[in-house]
């Protein structure tokens, strides 16, 4: 996942003094000074829990001032506040060894910064949630294909190797003798072929459906519950 966390930082001012942080008067002070912690936080070695903590105070803060009132009473600057508590907790989400649920939850995130705040540092928090999505579906491509590689080589079937010395014979038509003394009382297996060549329903009078059916078209008595057929007109089709 260090990947992933270099190509967020890549969209990201690469030091603290380049990271803008410009408020009016609206916000105050102390609010501020959290999130300038916040900054320096991003590009020290802090701890993913003091990053988390410190991002999560902001969010609780601004998010209060959103939902003070009406929508349209509320100013840019909190909304403003909102996004960069998002992007602070995106960051301490996926800075180290992100889990598949920490990337959700900070796609999650970036979402309701983009819908519940407002546009900071030209827009980057779209540019992050694209990166996030990315990365959830090359993970999500990747977990399939090895799920369908190991399905194949599990349910590949093993075909058994017969040696010629131990296959089951194939005989046509042998005589009652050689079978009883050859097979039945030894009880050995054998395919018996070719069995029922002469009986007359392969040769003489060769069963077929349509032959079967239109004799009887005229003695075929359909109620709702029974279907009556002559005896006379089958035997007379069968033989």
């Amino acid at each position: 996942m260090a990947v992933l966390w270099s190509k967020l930082s890549a969209v990201l001012p690469p030091n603290e003094e380049e990271f803008p942080l410009q408020f009016s008067d609206k916000v105050e002070s102390s609010v501020v000074s959290v999130l300038q912690q916040s900054r320096r936080q991003l590009y020290s070695d802090a701890t993913s829990t003091d990053r988390t903590l410190t991002a999560q105070i902001i969010l609780d803060l601004s998010w209060e001032k959103l939902n003070t009132g009406t929508w349209r009473d509320v100013d840019k600057e909190w909304r403003r506040v909102y996004s960069y508590g998002c992007l602070f907790k995106v960051a301490a989400l996926c800075r180290e060894h992100p889990s598949a649920d920490e990337i959700l939850q900070g796609i999650r995130t970036c979402d309701m910064g983009l819908l519940m705040g407002a546009a900071i540092m030209d827009n980057v928090l779209q540019v992050l949630v694209q990166i996030l999505q990315e990365e959830v579906r090359k993970s999500t491509k990747e977990e399939h294909e090895h799920i369908a590689k190991k399905r194949v080589k599990t349910e590949r079937p093993r075909v058994p190797v017969i040696k010629d010395e131990q296959a089951v014979p194939r005989i046509k038509c042998p005589s009652l003798e050689s079978f009883k003394s050859d097979y039945l009382l030894p009880l050995r297996p054998v395919i018996l072929e070719a069995t029922a060549d002469h009986w007359p329903a392969f040769n003489e009078h060769p069963w077929r459906f349509d032959a079967l059916l239109l004799p009887l078209v005229n003695t075929i008595c359909i109620t709702p519950s029974l279907i009556f057929i002559t005896i006379a007109s089958f035997v007379s089709v069968l033989l």
